[in-house]
C-alpha cells in the first residue's frame, strides 16, 4: 500500500456514514476498494431482509472508493450517477463489495462493482459514475 492508499484508508474508515451502517474497508489499492457490511437487523426493511439502500450505500462507497486511488493530490470525486441490479436478497450474512475502475477520464470516471456473500454468490451488480473536480 502506498501513502495514498494508507490516507485514502484512513478517511474511509473515520467517515461517519461508514461507522452508522457499519461499513468497513477491507482493501484499497491502485483502482480498486473492498468494503464490508455485517448484517444488522436496524438495517433490514419490514420483511427482515437487508434493505436496498444499504446495498446501495455500499456498492456506491467501494465505487467511490476505487475512483478516489485514481485521483491526483489536487483532484477529488463526487458520485455523478449509479445502477443497481439486485439478484439476491440477504438475511443474516455479511456482504462485501469489490469496486474497479473501468474508465477513468479527465472528467469523469466509472467503477464496476460486485455486492457478494461471503461464499462469493452475487447478491448485487453496481456501475457508479463520478465527476472528477
Amino acid at each position: 500500500m502506498d501513502m495514498k492508499e494508507d490516507i485514502q484508508l484512513k478517511l474511509a474508515k473515520g467517515t461517519l456514514y461508514y461507522g452508522l451502517l457499519g461499513i468497513e474497508v477491507v482493501e484499497i489499492s491502485k483502482g480498486f476498494a473492498k468494503l464490508k457490511l455485517d448484517f444488522k437487523n436496524s438495517l433490514t426493511h419490514p420483511f427482515g431482509y437487508l434493505h436496498g439502500g444499504a446495498i446501495a450505500s455500499l456498492a456506491d462507497s467501494a465505487g467511490i472508493n476505487s475512483i478516489l486511488t485514481t485521483t491526483n493530490d489536487n483532484e477529488t470525486a463526487l458520485t455523478l450517477e449509479m445502477k443497481v441490479n439486485y439478484l439476491v436478497p440477504v438475511k443474516d450474512a455479511v456482504v462485501y463489495a469489490e469496486g474497479k475502475v473501468i474508465h477513468r477520464g479527465k472528467k469523469f470516471a466509472v467503477s464496476d462493482v460486485d455486492v457478494k456473500s461471503v461464499d462469493g454468490e452475487l447478491i448485487a451488480k453496481a456501475i457508479v459514475t463520478c465527476s472528477i473536480f
